[in-house]
């Protein structure tokens, strides 16, 4: 089976007008200069979020397949898609789907990535379209935008995996803090701000460690306590359920963006305890998504030991209000697949295999409601005849959405 891979990353640029005047709103607080915002208790009911509401429009690239290319995931960046193939090969599509080449080549010599298995194993930099891979000995392989070796870095600060790429600066994100790093490639030095910060949070997790040891705990993270990050072609986002300030890198620059503070959410000294109260109610951000004016959130409150739940939520830069809606967004529009709430890793948000929509009616009817069916007879038949177009083993279509300015 192949997946429609369903680009949720442009879902950050332009999205506006945003209402659920029924839910629950928290009031947010400014404090040096930042909007704040408290994710309180989930109301009762809620109400799911229309893709109207966030968009104009949307369109499909379905990528070329071919006997190299043959895949079953795939993740946007800038223009191009990229895809991994077999847990070793990484392979580019241009914006038409049309696949170019291989990225490199995996194995242990001094130009190859020792493993491509995992899509947060590479990024690429949108302006330039060079290739950066994580790879052995904490080395990153740097590839030009035809896929061919330019350089290998390694040590200092750049022991840490590249989030993110912007014109030949560097941005990473060391684990569990939300502090980032910046890394001037051309001119081969650190122009990060946060160094200082880095180490003691580091220290502060060394500390931690120490005193699992001593007192015979294993030493391991909950759940929520990741990072949670998101990519545009112009920054990085990032924040960590531990820290309350959501951090923008953008430039040279690694500045405070705004606050987002869980109630009840997981303290390190909570972490460690036999009691485990904080976990009840405790909010863990799967996803953020930040667009012009607004933070698109995917949460999950675990309300009691056995019940669990899922939300979007919206918080308004501009007013500070916070909306709930359920773990769908409707697709209102074209007649195609609605929004899924989010799985673990980015390129598997929303695959649907061509071979599941044009085979298994259960599926298919279960991404329209009724009145959605009504309302787009006519796109819903364009819809399906781009599918009928493919072979069921096609290779993913990628379906981009062009949001509301």
């Amino acid at each position: 089976m192949r997946p429609i891979f369903l680009l949720l990353l442009p879902l950050l640029i332009g999205c506006t007008n945003v209402q659920n005047k029924e839910t629950n709103s928290a009031n947010a607080d400014s404090k040096d200069g930042l909007v704040t915002f408290h994710l309180n208790a989930p109301p009762a009911t809620v109400k799911p979020l229309l893709l109207s509401e966030l968009a104009d429009s949307v369109s499909y690239v379905a990528l070329e397949t071919t006997k190299e290319s043959l895949t079953d995931k795939a993740i946007q960046y800038g223009e191009r898609y990229y895809t991994i193939i077999n847990g070793d090969r990484l392979l580019c599509f241009d914006k038409n789907g049309k696949y170019l080449h291989q990225i490199g080549r995996r194995g242990k010599g001094p130009e190859e990535y020792t493993w491509m298995e995992y899509y947060n194993d590479f990024t690429v930099d949108s302006e330039t379209n060079w290739v950066y891979c994580k790879s052995y000995n904490k080395r990153t392989q740097v590839y030009d935008e035809n896929g061919k070796f330019v350089k290998s870095q390694m040590g200092g600060l750049w022991d840490y995996r590249p989030d993110f790429v912007y014109n030949h600066f560097v941005y990473f994100a060391p684990i569990y803090h939300p502090i980032i790093g910046v890394f001037d490639e051309q001119n081969n030095k650190s122009v990060t701000n946060n160094k200082e910060k880095i180490e003691i949070v580091g220290k502060f997790w060394d500390a931690v460690s120490e005193k699992c040891q001593k007192e015979g705990k294993r030493y391991s993270f909950p759940e929520g306590t990741e990072p949670v990050k998101t990519i545009s072609n112009h920054a990085l986002y990032c924040w960590c359920v531990f820290f309350d300030t959501v951090m923008m890198a953008k430039g040279k620059d690694v500045i405070p963006f705004c606050r987002i503070i869980p109630e009840n959410k997981y303290l390190p000294e909570d972490t460690y305890s036999s009691d485990r109260k904080p976990w009840l109610l405790q909010p863990i951000i799967r996803r953020m998504y930040v667009c012009n004016d607004k933070i698109l959130l995917y949460v999950r409150y675990n309300l009691s030991i056995e019940e669990r739940t899922q939300y979007w939520v919206v918080c308004d830069l501009k007013d500070g209000n916070v909306t709930y809606h359920s773990d769908y967004i409707i697709n209102d529009l074209d007649g195609g697949p609605n929004i899924l709430g989010p799985n673990a890793y980015e390129e598997e948000i929303y695959s649907i295999s061509v071979e599941d929509l044009k085979n298994d009616e259960e599926i298919y009817n279960s991404y329209f409601t009724e009145g959605v069916k009504a309302k787009l007879k006519d796109q819903e038949g364009k819809f399906q005849r781009l599918l009928e177009s493919l072979a069921d083993d096609a290779n993913p279509i990628i379906r981009t959405f062009h949001w509301k300015k």
